[in-house]
């Protein structure tokens, strides 16, 4: 056998091994990128349904605040129109009262000295 032939063999056989540890780590490598790919699929399609509720849940929640924020306009315009209520009798009924008082007293006086120049 030459040098040439050993030199041959020996490359033959270190490519040999090496593919053989290629193929030894591998199918671990495979099996593991196998099963970290069904993890993420399962996870995927548990995340779908969770991310539909979520987003039904915030429609949910911004219907409740718009009906919140309806609410809160409609108690303020009933405030308003009472404020106005308040306001006009307060015009309607102090200012006859302060008027009949007025005019009471006015009599009064003028009654009183009357009855003193007498």
């Amino acid at each position: 056998m030459t040098s040439l032939e050993i030199v041959g063999l020996v490359a033959v056989i270190l490519m040999s091994a090496f593919a053989i540890v290629a193929i030894a780590v591998a199918v671990p490598l495979f099996r593991l990128l196998s099963r970290a790919n069904n993890i993420i699929g399962s996870i995927n399609n548990k995340i779908d349904p969770l991310v539909e509720d979520l987003n039904s849940i915030v429609s949910n929640m911004n219907s409740e605040v718009s009906s919140i924020n309806d609410i809160t306009r409609s108690a303020s315009s009933i405030v308003e129109q009472l404020e106005k209520v308040v306001k006009l009798a307060r015009i309607i009924l102090t200012s006859p009262i302060i008027k009949v008082i007025s005019t009471t007293a006015g009599i009064f006086g003028a009654a009183k000295k009357a009855s003193e120049k007498k």
